[in-house]
């Protein structure tokens, strides 16, 4: 069968995070997975227990869920035009398992955790406190 072929003129991308993807071509499968854990504090300090990804339920899956296929098709696909033309492609942020992908692909699989940890003094995070506040004359 004849594929599809990608033909881009220009690719602009300006940040991509961990596990991003870009793919240009033909592809059979892409698998994607990742974990973090993101910290956020107003004072600068770490505790270990807070790295370990066994402690937090979210992390405890392994495998990615690969859906099944309920249903056979048979289709005949005639390409008359078999090029994918793009003049330009901006991407601004690629986050954590993003997947671009320009071309023909048969399976996708993307699974992302992220946990995210704030924690602030006040309840208010933008909240002077009583010692901000002896300091401003």
């Amino acid at each position: 069968m004849f594929r599809h072929i990608p033909v881009i003129g220009q690719l602009n991308v300006i940040s991509m995070a961990s596990s991003s993807v870009i793919q240009i071509g033909d592809s059979n499968m892409l698998q994607a997975r990742t974990r973090a854990i993101l910290v956020q504090r107003e004072q600068p300090f770490y505790l270990g227990i807070e790295g370990q990804f066994e402690g937090y339920s979210k992390f405890r899956d392994t495998e990615i869920t690969i859906p099944t296929r309920q249903t056979s098709i048979r289709m005949h696909v005639t390409n008359v035009n078999p090029f994918i033309s793009v003049d330009f492609i901006g991407l601004e942020n690629l986050e954590y398992t993003g997947l671009f992908h320009v071309g023909p692909i048969d399976y996708v699989f993307n699974n992302s955790r992220v946990l995210q940890i704030r924690q602030f003094i006040s309840e208010d995070p933008f909240e002077e406190t009583p010692s901000e506040r002896s300091l401003i004359p």
